[in-house]
């Protein structure tokens, strides 16, 4: 006697709580057979997916010499860009500079737009950029083909100045500049960034501010002078994450394999963050780590690498394979 079959409501209910970030679990589900395929095809599962799951899974990081290295299975691995210079990943896009311009693409799709420098590029020194979706009231599951922002900022002896480009118009705008005469110099050659509300944060020597609604630029001091990352802190503000005893203190000796952080080099500390979650890349002598800061939960995922620029999509060649009958 053949078993019961499932109805499709509690079939769909179990598929929705396999884990985003292994999206191989999604085309296996999909060769079961064809009502479990039918079930991922649809367009309501896809949304209630994103919903179910909310912030989009770490799908594999960038380091800035543009090499991509994969966190899950099934991803593409042909995204290596040795001739980049990666800045950014955020909305399901990448950032880089290339020779005499910028670029905006979607790792998975491969499509990239370039983006002008906002002036001559003898005239830009210490400068740092970062992409995000432009779309208003977007929750950013699922945006990656839409329009986007990207905010530039560059530095001089006493001043920062910036501008923010639009995909739809083309055209590059002015933001009101920071004055800082009591700052003798603030670099910010390709640092991270992060976005918060309607600001997105640079971590130069000194934090710059860039407020999209108001197209402001602001500065304030960091809270400890030394490397690290700006990352959004559990109460949902600016955070910021170091490798030192400070607000929270969590022993990473106790969380990574033994002599890990026994040889200091010039790479070691906080070199990445995967936005709008507690989870941050910690670089060693022997590798690069995804730490979770809730679940305490350590992997190691690349080389030791000063910057990492983790890629977090839903958008994933699993889910379209799934959806046209192609994972049998």
């Amino acid at each position: 006697m053949p078993p019961p079959v499932l109805m499709d409501d509690l079939v769909e209910e179990v598929l929705l709580r396999l884990p985003p970030d292994e999206p191989a679990c999604l085309v296996r589900a999909s060769a079961v057979c064809k009502p479990w395929r039918r079930i991922l095809a649809g367009q309501r599962f896809r949304r209630r997916y994103r919903e179910f799951h909310r912030t989009p899974p770490v799908l594999g990081l960038f380091e800035r010499n543009g090499r991509f290295v994969p966190t899950s299975d099934l991803f593409p691995a042909k995204h290596d860009h040795s001739d980049w210079f990666v800045t950014d990943c955020r909305h399901g896009r990448a950032l880089a500079i290339i020779i005499k311009s910028l670029a905006v693409f979607d790792p998975i799709t491969g499509q990239r737009r370039r983006v002008p420098w906002p002036r001559p590029v003898d005239q830009l020194t210490h400068f740092s950029a970062a992409v995000l979706c432009a779309a208003q009231g977007c929750d950013h599951r699922s945006c990656q083909g839409g329009h986007f922002f990207v905010a530039f900022v560059t530095t001089r002896k006493e001043v920062s100045l910036g501008w923010l480009y639009s995909s739809e118009t083309r055209v590059w705008s002015n933001l009101t500049p920071v004055h800082h005469p009591n700052v003798k110099s603030t670099s910010a050659i390709a640092v991270h960034s992060v976005l918060l509300g309607d600001a997105i944060y640079f971590n130069a020597d000194s934090i710059i501010e860039c407020q999209l609604g108001t197209r402001c630029l602001s500065m304030f001091e960091k809270p400890i002078d030394d490397s690290g990352s700006l990352m959004m802190a559990e109460d949902g503000r600016l955070g910021f994450a170091a490798v030192v005893e400070k607000h929270r203190v969590i022993d990473l000796k106790l969380l990574l394999p033994e002599g890990a952080l026994s040889i200091p080099t010039f790479q070691d500390g906080v070199s990445g963050i995967a936005e709008g979650t507690q989870v941050i890349f910690v670089s060693t002598c022997v590798g690069s780590y995804m730490v979770d800061l809730k679940s305490l939960q350590v992997r190691m995922v690349s080389r030791p690498c000063k910057r990492i620029f983790p890629y977090m999509s839903f958008y994933i060649p699993a889910m379209e394979a799934a959806c046209t009958g192609q994972g049998q």
